[in-house]
């Protein structure tokens, strides 16, 4: 009876690791050193993606010190640089651009400072979730979910801080797309 008790507590209570599926390949990764794309509709330049490396994860491009030119006619009209970025290649987010880690964004109408910045490629504009900062002369303007065409002249945020300067803000140049707090 002591044997049959030692036997039945000292059973082991692990499952069965089950076989793995073999239906489901792996998702093949392959890493490139400077890499660059672009986005075209109609043979016209949308945006390009240029990175140190490169890593393809399947559904993504991850990519390194990425640098992004958006263009706007054919001209470019903004140029952001961040420490990593992702293009999305199918799903409801193909196209689109996701950048992290001190974006910088350079238009004629300013600069743009965040930690996260989405370009939301259907939609032609740029969406940060968290805070971003805009910036132009010495005049800056900082909120959250930052919504704003690529040229920075037309920017929706929401909890809203400036610091505005008379000398920054160009009346004339801008009447017709004004600067919008939400």
């Amino acid at each position: 009876m002591c044997v049959l008790l030692c036997i039945t507590c000292c059973k082991p209570t692990e499952t069965p690791v089950s076989a793995p599926d073999e239906s489901l390949e792996p998702v093949p990764k392959q890493k490139l050193d400077r890499f660059s794309t672009q986005h075209t509709e109609a043979g016209i330049a949308k945006w390009t993606l240029v990175g140190d490396t490169s890593t393809f994860h399947g559904s993504y491009i991850e990519v390194e010190n990425p640098t992004v030119q958006i263009f706007e006619d054919g001209v470019v009209v903004i140029t952001i640089n961040s420490q990593k970025g992702k293009r999305f290649l199918n799903g409801t987010q193909k196209d689109n651009l996701h950048l992290t880690g001190k974006v910088v964004g350079i238009s004629e109408k300013g600069k743009l400072l965040s930690e996260i910045l989405h370009w939301q490629n259907l939609a032609g504009r740029l969406y940060a979730p968290e805070e971003a900062t805009i910036v132009r002369g010495d005049s800056t303007w900082t909120g959250t979910e930052m919504l704003a065409n690529p040229t920075l002249e037309t920017v929706k945020m929401k909890n809203n801080q400036f610091k505005l300067y008379s000398k920054d803000e160009k009346t004339h140049e801008y009447h017709n797309t004004p600067i919008e707090p939400e």
